[in-house]
């Protein structure tokens, strides 16, 4: 199950996996030979007679030479073949570094996307600190402790193979109980730890989440913080978590380091154990150390290869949790295709009408009450509409139904006199294409006023002609040359260097910029002083006729100069 799974998140990258297997193999195959031509060198150093004639073959080679001239070619031989081996072992090593980040990006790149092309309810429901979690931690574990030590694995095994099958050509009876000796050691051990590293691999990612969710709650409250004084309380809830991850990883690398020192200790006393026994059995010095220069180079190489094993199957154990949240993550996407982009109604250019015929709805979680019941309204090219009515009573709900952000329950949706189909995105995508949406809470990334406005570009995509206009056309211009700004000036995070007038103004001007035909402002000036409010309103009635403009609203004047009003009570909308 976990390979069914590892191998659905890799997804395209799969069919990448034969050739990292063959280039595993042939790193594998250098190293076995390195091994296998250690124990002939040392033999021969010690050989007392004449080389050439113990193996004539050698002559056909080399010609009639030496003992030292055999040994010498012998170890430039042996030199290379270390060489040839590492460099070959690093270029895989880079190799396998260099899939984990394509495959990280991919998935990644693919989370974003899922995440994007979610519906509105329900992406309003989930968790953004495991969606965090997800795209940026579980991924990252996914890589570095599953699928980069899986690699590794396999080429250990592949060379932990090779050496037994070297070392069974010297004595396959010893071959058998050392195999048998070390998997019993590494079996046991893993037996041990398996359900301890689940368990603290699964701490260690919840732990990150709630720092995460606590990280968020300091910035997002940060004048409620500090205005009550319960700094301490969040720190310390910080703390806490960060102390609890540390712990858990504590005993989970604690529990990764004992493969290592285990199967040390394994094998020393195995080789030791060997030679007591030879001892025990009057087998000659010279057959002991023949004997020796194969397994107990052999035994040395076998240390690390078992170690890494032990510590592979480590890793892959405590990245397992993060594995299956990824897994169950991504099984739940079904990739948009951008086609779904066209649109019939895209062919008419400009929008002209949009009618709500008998709309209701009702949220996913509380399907029994109706948010909006029996809504039918019009609203038509140039309008200037406003909305009013209580907290609580839909105005909201209406204009994320009027932006394509719900889709309605039960009723029509009309857009240019074409029924939108509501169990379909893709005539949304045209409408949405024409709106702009303002909060009250406007969205500004740590940039410059320009990046801004032309949110989502490059400097060299940027059209400071349309920069110009949207800049006039938002009365953003006199702003900044009364406070010394320009385009290049940085708005800070959140946009904390802009008065409350100011980030308005560059939202108007963002969906200026942007030829949106419909804005939608949601409350947009209610947190503003009233000269402020007065004064981005003068402006926007300013506005009335160029663009079509939809305003939840509780300003009198607005009420007054709207040519559309309605009022939301209790999920019903009537007209003023």
């Amino acid at each position: 199950m976990l390979i069914q799974k590892t191998l659905f998140i890799l997804g395209h990258f799969r069919a990448r996996l034969p050739f990292m297997l063959l280039l595993f193999l042939t790193v594998s195959m250098i190293d076995i030979l390195g091994i296998g031509l250690i124990g002939p060198f040392v033999g021969l150093l010690a050989y007392p007679g004449n080389i050439v004639d113990e193996y004539p073959f050698i002559e056909s080679f080399l010609g009639s030479v030496d003992n030292k001239t055999i040994v010498t070619y012998i170890g430039i031989v042996l030199a290379l073949t270390f060489c040839v081996k590492g460099l070959l072992a690093f270029f895989v090593q880079k190799k396998i570094l260099s899939l984990g980040y394509e495959i990280r990006t991919s998935i990644v790149d693919k989370l974003v996307k899922s995440y994007q092309d979610t519906d509105y309810e329900d992406i309003a429901e989930k968790d953004v600190s495991e969606m965090i979690m997800n795209t940026n931690t579980h991924v990252g574990l996914f890589i570095d402790s599953v699928f980069v030590p899986a690699l590794r694995l396999i080429i250990e095994i592949i060379v932990v193979f090779g050496i037994f099958l070297l070392m069974a050509y010297t004595s396959l009876l010893l071959v058998g109980v050392i195999s048998i000796f070390l998997s019993l050691v590494i079996g046991l051990y893993f037996g041990f730890v398996k359900k301890r590293l689940f368990h603290y691999g699964q701490v260690m990612s919840d732990r990150e989440g709630f720092v995460i969710n606590e990280i968020k709650h300091l910035i997002g409250a940060f004048r409620e913080i500090r205005l009550l004084g319960v700094e301490k309380f969040f720190r310390k809830e910080v703390t806490d978590h960060v102390v609890e991850f540390g712990k858990a990883g504590i005993i989970t690398r604690t529990l990764h380091l004992i493969s290592r020192y285990l199967v040390e200790a394994s094998v020393v006393v195995f080789v030791v154990g060997i030679v007591i026994y030879l001892l025990n059995q009057s087998t000659s010095v010279e057959s002991i150390f023949s004997l020796l220069s194969v397994f107990a180079v052999g035994a040395l190489r076998l240390i690390p290869s078992f170690s890494a094993i032990g510590v592979g199957m480590a890793n892959i154990r405590t990245g397992t949790y993060a594995l299956n949240s990824l897994y169950d993550e991504l099984t739940a996407i079904s990739d948009t295709e951008e086609s779904v982009r066209s649109s019939k109604i895209g062919r008419l250019i400009d929008f002209d009408i949009l009618e709500l015929k008998d709309v209701s709805f009702s949220y996913k979680s509380q399907k029994s009450h109706k948010v909006l019941e029996s809504v039918t309204l019009s609203i038509k090219n140039g309008d200037f509409v406003a909305i009013s009515g209580k907290s609580g009573s839909g105005k909201s709900t209406l204009m994320d139904i009027l932006t394509g952000m719900l889709k309605p329950t039960s009723g029509r949706f009309y857009l240019n006199n074409v029924e939108v189909a509501m169990a379909s995105d893709i005539d949304m995508y045209w409408w949405q294409s024409k709106c702009a949406y303002i909060p009250q809470s406007v969205f500004l990334i740590n940039s410059s006023i320009k990046k801004n406005i032309a949110l989502g570009l490059t400097d060299s995509e940027i059209d400071y002609e349309r920069l110009e206009l949207a800049i006039k056309g938002a009365n953003l211009a006199s702003v900044l040359a009364q406070n010394d700004m320009s385009i290049e000036s940085q708005v800070g995070e959140g946009g904390v260097r802009l008065s409350g007038g100011q980030r308005q103004r560059i939202a108007l001007a963002r969906a200026l910029y942007a030829g949106r035909e419909v804005i939608f402002m949601d409350e947009a000036t209610s947190a503003l002083d009233k000269g402020t409010e007065d004064e981005v309103m003068t402006y926007i009635e300013s506005l009335r006729g160029k663009v079509t403009i939809i305003l939840i609203t509780h300003s009198q004047s607005a009420l007054k100069t709207c040519n559309q009003g309605f009022h939301v009570s209790d999920g019903r909308v009537t007209r003023i």
